[in-house]
């Protein structure tokens, strides 16, 4: 499988569960790099840690067959809308 990661706030520091699932990707032998919009992908990782305060979003990959989008930048976005 060919696994991309973005880091949606990027802000000069590691980003610990991107860390994480990559470290587990390689480990069962799939090829796991940075997203890059010129290449395919079988699943891409989002992560947000902040909310759109202090992180623009950034837009979906269309070159992914999966998205999976996780942190708490999200949650709290969420919990948000449906409040209002």
């Amino acid at each position: 499988m060919k696994i991309g990661l973005i880091d949606v706030d990027g802000h000069n520091f590691p980003n610990l569960a991107l860390m994480k699932i990559s470290a587990w990707h390689k480990s069962i032998g799939d090829d796991v790099e940075w997203w890059n919009g010129f290449c395919e992908y079988d699943k891409v990782y989002m992560s947000k840690v902040f909310d759109d305060t202090y992180s623009n979003n950034v837009p979906e990959p269309f070159n992914a067959k999966e998205i999976v989008k996780g942190g708490t930048g999200y949650c709290a976005l969420d919990e948000v809308e449906e409040v209002k």
